[in-house]
């Protein structure tokens, strides 16, 4: 007679998952761009995905705005766009199915280089990104397949940011690509210097750089510029030095290169001295504050605190109040630098490359929660970041700001030997939009409306 074999719940719970792996499993091997995974990597993969419908024309990611998914094409199209640097929107073709997209934050591009579209209902496998940074060591060839397709969709983007550029082709800019020259710049290396005679046209990937005449500031460059391009057409030596103001990553056309463009395509000469008359135009008018932008950092992020000063009276200081009383001490200030009829005023930039106050930072404290630079819990209060800063936008302040708090803080301040593992008595503290909340305390305060929030690209589109 045979024996009844009991099972409890935990086995048919095991049971069951190792059912739904080989399930998924199976399905995924059917994507194309997932077929040559290993079988751990896609169990991982199938555990976490999830399946989502986007309705035709339906927004799936924004252009400049956070992402937290990586996204899968199983059925529909979508379309990628972009708008160069003067604002015009440039098309970057359809993903058909089996696509990856969504992967810039794992690699350093925290906000979205693009805009992606359903072109008619589709349905997409969305994978969280936290997931796959806190596995990346169990999915090390995924992460490199994603790494690759990043690397290549950047240059992609970045010449179709450039505005000449983006006049052309898919496969025109896919020929130039084979041509440049992509190298790394550390903060304060010169790219150019006057006098110097041009090896090529420039191109910035990322990070920001200045120009300067006379070690004075003339202008401000950023991802999607370019520079080096009057020069080589006036076949004379460069008259301004340019300077990263952040780590940098440059493309460079060779010199031969950008004649054979030119040759083969010469309505573009036309469209870069445009250009290059527009930016000059545009730097004349703006050349008593290019000195002020770079050292106050107004362009180091993507957004910017204005205050109306036609409408704000002197007296009010009610956005510094809130701010105060939200969290101990003011992240923002009443003060800055007058452009126009606005106020920029003084507070954390969210740097969105290259910020000082990260890399200072020994325990990796600082990183990026929604739009904003955000300071977490295992931050040590060891101060690093203060004097990093070069805007002055970093504190200290007590992380118990009662009667106890002080005392501890005192108590500190005397020679004892701890016997547990002490909680840090300060913590860094600046500007994070008052992450955490549902409204920004200084925003919301104000009764007349006269302080927002604005995009830094409207305030200085060259």
């Amino acid at each position: 007679m045979a024996k009844t074999v009991l099972r409890t719940p935990e086995s048919l719970s095991r049971q069951q998952l190792r059912l739904r792996d080989d399930q998924r499993i199976t399905a995924l091997r059917e994507i194309p761009v997932l077929e040559a995974l290993p079988l751990s990597e896609l169990r991982l993969l199938g555990r976490h995905a999830v399946l989502r419908v986007f309705a035709d024309q339906a927004t799936i990611l924004t252009e400049r705005m956070p992402n937290e998914y990586l996204y899968i094409v199983l059925h529909g199209t979508v379309m990628v766009n972009l708008h160069d640097r003067i604002g015009r929107d440039v098309s970057l073709g359809r993903l058909p199915v089996g696509t990856m997209f969504g992967e810039g934050p794992l690699f350093g591009n925290r906000f979205g280089g693009v805009s992606v579209v359903a072109q008619s209902s589709c349905q997409l496998l969305q994978i969280s990104l936290d997931v796959l940074r806190r596995e990346q060591a169990q999915l090390g060839q995924l992460m490199t397949q994603l790494r690759a397709m990043y690397r290549q969709r950047l240059v992609q983007s970045t010449l179709a940011r450039v505005p000449f550029l983006a006049q052309l082709s898919d496969q025109e800019r896919s020929d130039l690509i084979e041509q440049l020259i992509v190298r790394d710049v550390q903060r304060g290396e010169y790219i150019v210097r006057a006098g110097n005679r041009p090896n090529g046209l420039h191109l910035i990937e990322l990070g920001q750089c200045a120009v300067a005449r006379d070690d004075q500031v003339v202008g401000h460059l950023e991802e999607g510029d370019f520079f080096g391009a009057l020069a080589l057409m006036s076949e004379t030596p460069a008259t301004d030095d340019v300077r990263a103001v952040t780590p940098c990553t440059i493309m460079t056309l060779p010199s031969l290169s950008f004649f054979e463009l030119l040759r083969q395509r010469p309505e573009l000469t036309t469209a870069i001295t445009q250009l290059l008359t527009e930016r000059r135009d545009y730097i004349e008018r703006q050349k008593e504050e290019l000195g002020g932008i770079l050292q106050k950092g107004i362009r180091r992020g993507d957004t910017v605190f204005v205050r109306d000063v036609n409408r704000c009276p002197a007296d009010c200081r009610l956005c510094v109040q809130a701010c105060t009383t939200r969290h101990g001490a003011a992240r923002m200030h009443h003060t800055g630098m007058l452009h126009e009829q606005v106020m920029l005023v003084d507070a954390c930039r969210q740097c969105r490359h290259g910020a000082e106050c990260v890399e200072a930072c020994p325990s990796n404290a600082i990183t990026w929660q929604g739009t904003a630079l955000v300071i977490q819990e295992n931050c040590t209060g060891c101060g690093d970041c203060v004097p990093a800063c070069p805007y002055e936008a970093m504190t200290l302040e007590p992380r118990d700001r009662s009667w106890r708090g002080q005392l501890q803080r005192g108590l500190a301040q005397m020679p004892l030997i701890p016997l547990t593992p002490q909680t840090p008595l300060y913590q860094a503290a600046k500007c994070d939009f008052c992450a955490g909340h549902d409204d920004m305390a200084c925003v919301s305060v104000c009764p007349i409306g006269a302080l927002r929030l604005v995009a830094v690209e409207t305030l200085f589109p060259y």
